[in-house]
């Protein structure tokens, strides 16, 4: 089964009209830019880019991301 999972032969890649079907119509953020946050206990947590922390904070930008994520920051979008 795993074999099958990790085999991608005759996948299709998602239109980015599609992607954002799945995320309910939020943009969907470039591959190349990957945000962070800092949770009640201060660790660091993968964030979604476009929208502010929990907390009220704008997101970090992770090491190695290019900085042109293009922030149409959005007050909590439903995900």
């Amino acid at each position: 089964m795993l074999k099958k999972i990790i085999n991608l032969d005759g996948s299709e890649m998602l239109s980015v009209n599609e992607q954002k079907s799945i995320l309910g119509g939020v943009p969907v953020q470039p591959a190349n830019c990957k945000c962070f946050c800092y949770n009640t206990s201060s660790q660091k947590v993968n964030a979604y880019c476009f929208s502010y922390c929990p907390d009220g904070t704008i997101p970090g930008l992770e090491e190695g991301s290019t900085g042109n994520c293009k922030f149409p920051l959005m007050p909590n979008p439903e995900l």
